[in-house]
């Protein structure tokens, strides 16, 4: 057989502890090979979590070691590039000069990846090395614990569905920024950190414990650094640590500082400073969950992303899996406000037949349609705060919530979506339409008229439409629809609806019977 054409792409991760540089050739998500692998570790990390401000000294270190990366890349002759930052940069307050500065004296733009989608894409790596059968988790539930510099996510599974979704502004760096030097050097340190941790994460401890956990993953260069130190071998690209010796490595430092780190296994200051946290956070957990085995994967933030970038350029099989099971997820989620689930359904099938005829001649990536179907699951869950003000109970509802998944910009087209969802003109003396770029208006309108649409076939929420077709015929979307009972109502309201719509697409639109 001949062997397929690869692709070579460039990834770098401006991280908290490190830069790092990967060169990857591909053809498929089973054909991957790293053929450069570069690391750095960097100074600035720590200073710029606790000040949240990128110094001139922190700005000229970055810019050094990507222009390094830069050159490499130039000798390999990679043109795709991806530059990505994550926690610390991310919460600079000095954001928007940094990223202008990098781009004139680098000539990289940099991609800011928040922590739910950080916390994603390793989510993303790592599942799919599970359903390859890399580990027998033999139908028990399993925790992912992904700790990074700034947050936690703990991401729950069993017999291949998602169980929960949480994440916590508490990673490693951000239990240090609560306590000064001295502090840090007291005896009862240790204890004080512990204590932090059960604190922060107590609201969490009693959901995870319902689910009846019996293997935490670990994954990333802090659990393999953590395994290592503790002398373990890798068993097939694993790492397995069983509850009491981990137990048994902790007491072992009679109160685990950075600077015992440091004495004992020769770490950098700033390398002790990420690993402390990370050890106490694994250890807390094993004092609230009963469980059978502690196991290491490798995959790494830039790892996952990697995987995430070529499944979405081959078109792999492996997004649609996922996808379903985050809607599966979500639609469990919008049952705890009692949304009519039933009536969400219809509206996400509508809108996923009229998006399926529409979406090549609009304007719109095929991917948007998962945003639309969010919007059926998630429309009428402000209804349950107050059924007067639901459109804006809704749009709060979503932005304060971590939507596993989502980017940020991703999510505030959703909220917006669910905002004009019924009625109201999107225009700009509307605080919600005046807080997005141009980009995500355009996007918000077109989603926006296509869910009023939808919605309008199910208006008494009786599902008397009991099937739809549409097709788009040169400038006019027909619609057939397959019913029983009287629609005169949701008639009337697809009538009012496509004035909106003709106006957005410059498209007509007819709801015919048969």
């Amino acid at each position: 057989m001949e062997k397929q054409t690869r692709n070579v792409f460039g990834i770098i991760h401006i991280g908290t502890v490190n830069m790092t540089l990967k060169v990857i050739a591909y053809s498929s998500l089973d054909d991957m090979e790293i053929i450069e692998n570069v690391s750095r570790e960097v100074k600035y990390g720590e200073t710029v979590f606790q000040r949240h401000h990128v110094s001139f000294q922190s700005l000229n270190e970055i810019c050094q070691v990507l222009l390094g990366f830069r050159q490499l890349l130039r000798d390999y002759d990679v043109k795709d590039v991806r530059v990505l930052s994550t926690t610390a940069i991310c919460e600079a307050d000095n954001l928007i000069n940094v990223l202008d500065q990098i781009h004139i004296r680098t000539g990289f733009d940099v991609e800011v990846i928040h922590m739910t989608k950080e916390i994603y894409y390793k989510f993303f790596g790592l599942y799919y090395n599970v359903l390859k059968g890399n580990f027998n988790f033999a139908d028990k539930a399993v925790m992912l614990l992904d700790i990074t510099s700034g947050g936690v996510g703990l991401t729950c599974w069993k017999s291949d569905r998602l169980l929960f979704q949480q994440n916590i502004h508490i990673g490693s760096l951000r239990i240090l920024e609560n306590f000064t030097e001295k502090q840090r050097n007291e005896l009862t340190f240790p204890t004080a950190v512990r204590e932090y941790i059960y604190g922060t994460l107590y609201p969490l401890w009693k959901g995870v414990q319902r689910y009846d956990i019996k293997y935490i993953v670990l994954s990333g260069r802090g659990a393999n650094l953590v395994s290592r130190l503790m002398g373990k071998t890798s068993e097939n690209g694993l790492f397995l640590i069983t509850p009491d010796e981990l137990r048994r490595f902790v007491y072992s430092f009679k109160g685990v500082t950075p600077f015992k780190l440091m004495q004992r296994f020769g770490l950098s200051q700033n390398l002790a400073n990420v690993i402390m946290p990370t050890i106490l956070l694994y250890y807390e957990l094993l004092r609230i969950v009963d469980i059978d085995m502690l196991v290491v994967m490798p995959t790494t933030f830039t790892e996952g992303y990697t995987m995430y970038y070529v499944a979405d350029k081959t078109h792999n099989d492996y997004m649609a899996h996922l996808q379903g099971l985050l809607l599966d997820m979500m639609r469990r989620m919008a049952k705890k406000y009692l949304s009519d689930s039933a009536h969400s359904a219809r509206i996400e099938e509508y809108g996923n037949v009229l998006f399926q005829a529409l979406y090549q001649f609009i304007g719109l990536d095929y991917s948007y349609n998962y945003l639309l179907r969010l919007a059926a699951i998630f429309h009428e869950t402000g209804k349950f705060i107050n059924i007067r003000k639901h459109n804006l109970c809704t749009y709060n509802l979503i932005m304060e919530t971590d939507l596993f998944g989502l980017a940020d910009d991703e999510k505030e087209i959703l909220a917006a979506v669910l905002y004009y969802a019924f009625d109201g003109t999107l225009q700009e003396a509307s605080p919600v339409y005046h807080a997005l770029t141009p980009r995500q208006k355009v996007i918000t309108a077109k989603l926006t008229a296509i869910f009023r649409l939808a919605d309008s076939l199910d208006k008494s929420h009786l599902g008397k439409i009991s099937a739809i077709r549409a097709e788009l015929k040169d400038d006019r979307l027909v619609v057939s629809y397959t019913a029983e009972a009287d629609i005169s109502l949701e008639r009337w309201t697809y009538l009012k609806m496509a004035v909106d719509f003709a106006e957005v697409f410059g498209i007509s639109t007819e709801l015919v019977k048969g």
